[in-house]
Formats: structure tokens, sequence, C-alpha cells
């Protein structure tokens, strides 16, 4: 009977151990599937990059500086001369005819202030468009950054499942052999059903970096792709000081700002202009034509009748008077605008030096972190797993003290994972408040 049993189980071990070898396969089939798939959507981040003007955002920045342009052409022209014409019959012996033409001659040099606004409009969107491709380029590195952490992790959390895997297999194999007396089966099968839920949670936020990604590059909302990662030289960081002149120097909201500013003092050049009403300069010519009667003159039978006939040209000025309004208020208000602008710059130029130093100190801050998981924590726990899987493996126990050692591992390779991503975001951040690469700063 004890046979029988014992038999019995070993019959169920077999069967499992096919079963699960079954299911490798069909894992394994299903990656090489997909990875077929998606082969041909890999994505670089030049790439990437290069799709940022596609996006729907920016788009519409771009047509708002053609409205710009457009009415910049429309700001130098100069009003159009009035036509004016009168004519009347009174009766069928008179007759009138007026025609003027009058021009408005504008002072205080109205014409070229318009041009000169509607050239600081357009430097101004451009410079904002220029800014949020910026932003944008920045986000568009982040979401890639996410994706290939995503990826990077669920490759890292597989390479554990194989790792529960081979000793869940290892262990059948050693039982079914009468090497070891008890079964861990159900332990190991705990332990590769969590390492499935937190593929799972990797999974669902892969597919929030690429529905991101997809929205900022312009792509359509079910496209996917691989990120693929990309080798980077060491690269040295200026000191701050450096950084700090290059980004006030070079941040394109500063000097959209700055330009925001100029345009303020030509507003108000504008509405002292105003202030000096324009003149109206016209030129006319005038005719009329009347017959006279003999009831026209006393006494009555001097003349029986005479023609007459009148020609006249005249020129006119028309001056408006400021008395009731000097257009004071506008002036006063755009000068008050002026002084709100100027405050702005300040406020920017000291958000930029606080952006530039915080993302300073923790790129340094990260790096250290990444160095000390890399170069300790890692390499000291890797040596650890293996000593106790060579324990295991000789003995067949010690089951649970190498699970935790391979669960501590992985939630360290994770957190290295985690600071890797920390140090490439404080350098995007970096980037970001510096307004360019840091490759540029000389």
């Amino acid at each position: 009977m004890v046979l029988l049993e014992q038999r019995g189980k070993y019959e169920m071990i077999r069967s499992s151990c096919y079963i699960r070898c079954w299911q490798l396969i069909a894992a394994l089939l299903l990656v090489i599937a997909w990875t077929w798939h998606v082969e041909g959507q890999q994505l670089m981040l030049k790439e990437a990059l290069e799709r940022a003007p596609n996006n729907l955002t920016y788009q519409t920045q771009l047509e708002q500086i053609r409205v710009l342009e457009a009415q910049l052409q429309q700001a130098g022209k100069r009003p159009n001369p009035a036509l004016d014409t009168e004519s009347s019959l009174s009766s069928a012996d008179s007759y009138e005819l007026s025609l003027g033409i009058s021009q408005t001659w504008e002072r205080g040099g109205k014409r070229q202030l318009r041009r000169q606004i509607a050239q600081a409009q357009l430097e101004q969107s451009i410079l904002e468009s220029e800014n949020f491709l910026r932003v944008l380029v920045s986000e568009i590195r982040t979401a890639y950054l996410q994706l290939v952490w995503a990826q990077k992790q669920l490759s890292l959390v597989e390479s554990y499942s194989e790792r529960i895997n081979a000793l869940l297999e290892l262990d059948l194999v050693r039982v079914e052999q009468g090497e070891i007396p008890a079964l861990h089966t159900a332990q190991l099968q705990i332990e590769i059903i969590k390492l499935d839920a937190v593929k799972g949670q990797v999974e669902t936020e892969r597919w929030k970096a690429q529905s991101e990604l997809n929205i900022l590059i312009g792509s359509q909302a079910e496209a996917e792709y691989i990120a693929v990662e990309e080798s980077v030289d060491a690269l040295q960081i200026p000191d701050a000081s450096r950084v700090l002149r290059f980004a006030l120097s070079n941040r394109p909201d500063l000097k959209s700002i700055r330009v925001a500013v100029d345009q303020a003092d030509l507003e108000v050049k504008m509405e002292e202009a105003v202030s000096k009403r324009d003149w109206e300069l016209g030129t006319g010519y005038s005719y009329s034509r009347d017959i006279l009667h003999d009831s026209d003159f006393r006494p009555l039978g001097i003349i029986e009748s005479a023609r007459s006939a009148d020609h006249s040209f005249n020129l006119t000025l028309t001056i408006p008077l400021p008395f009731l309004d000097n257009n004071s208020g506008n002036i006063a208000a755009a000068k008050a605008s002026r002084n709100l602008r100027e405050r702005q710059v300040a406020q920017i130029e000291s958000l930029v030096r606080s952006q530039v130093i915080s993302a300073y100190r923790d790129y340094s801050l990260n790096q250290a972190t990444v160095e000390l998981y890399q170069n300790k924590l890692v390499p000291k726990l890797e040596e650890n797993i293996k000593q106790w899987n060579m324990a295991y493996q000789l003995t067949g126990e010690g089951l649970e003290d190498l699970l935790g050692q391979i669960e501590d591992s992985m939630e360290t390779e994770l957190e290295k994972l985690e600071a890797d991503f920390e140090v490439n975001q404080s350098l995007i951040s970096l980037e970001r408040a510096v307004g360019g690469r840091l490759q540029e700063i000389e």
C-alpha cells in the first residue's frame, strides 16, 4: 500500500512537471510571436524626437504664427484716402457739383509703431512656440524613458520568474528521484503567482507610458512601440555657475518675456502717439451753374436773363482739439502694463535660478545613489544568492532563505532601475531647466 501511494505521488509529480513544461513552452512561443509582431515597430529616441513637430498643440501654435505674420503685413499699410462727391439739381436752371479727396495724416509715428508692435508680437509667438517645443522634447524624452524603464522591469521580473520556475522543476525532479523528502511546490507556485501580479502592474505602467508617448508625438492611440535603449557616453556636467548663466541667456520663455517688455515700451509710445490726434488733409473742386431771369433783378426788366458759372478749388485741414480727452488713462494703463512685465521678468529669472539649482543638485544626488546600487549593493546580493543556491542544491534545505534572498535581490534590482530612471529623469529636468543640451555649454 505504501508503495502504491508513493507511486501515485510520483505520477502526480511527473504530470505536474509535464504541465509546467508545456506552460513554459507556450509562454515562450507567445513571447516569440509578440516580439516578431512588433519587430517592425521599434522606435529609437531620435526618431521619437523627430516626430515632435507632429504634436497637435504645436501645430496649432504654428498656425498662430502664420496669423501674426499676416497681421505684420497689414500693420505697414497706410490709411486709404477718402473720395467725397456731391451734386444737386435744384431746378432746370441750377446745378451744383463738388468733388473732394482727403487723406489721414497720422501723427506721432503711428504706422512705424504699429509695425514694431506687430513684429514684437510675432517674435514673442515664435519664442513661445520654441519654448513649447523645448518642454515637449523633454516630455517625449521622459515618456520614452518611462517606456524603456517599464520594459526593463518586465524583463527583470521575467528573469526572476524563470529562476523560481527552475527551482520548481529542480524540486519536483529531486523529489521524484527520492533525493529530498519534502515538497515545496505550493510555496514556489505562490511565488510565481506573486511575480505574475508584479508583471501585470508593470505592464499597466508600460501602457500608460506608451499612451503618453503616442499623444506627445502625434501617433495613433493604438500605436505600440518597443523603445530601444541607447548607449550614452559619460557626461561631464559643467559647473553650476556656467549652467546658470547659459539658462538665463538661452531659455526661450525668458527671451519671450523680455520681448514682451520691449513690446510694452512700444505700446506706451503708441498711446502717447494716439494722444496726438490725426489730422485730415483734403483738396476739392466745385462747380456751380445758374441762369438768372429778369425777375431776379431790381428794377424789373433791366436784364432779361443772364447765365452764371463758378469754378472753385479748395484745401481743407481738420485738426481735432484734445480738450476733453487727452488719452491720459490709456497712457497710464500702458505704463502700468510695462511695469508689470518688468516684474514678471524678475519673477521668471528667479524661478529659472531655482529650477536650475534644484535640478543640478538632484542629478548629483541621484548619480551617487546609482553608483551605490551598481558598485556595492547589487553585486553583494548576487553573491549571496549564488551561495544560498549552491547550498540548496547540495542539501535540499534552506528554500525559504533562498527565496528570501531572491526576493530581496529582485526588489533591489527594481530599486536600482528606479534609481537609473531618476538619474536620467533628473538629467532631462536639468536640460529642460537650462533650455538646451549640456553639451552646448561652453
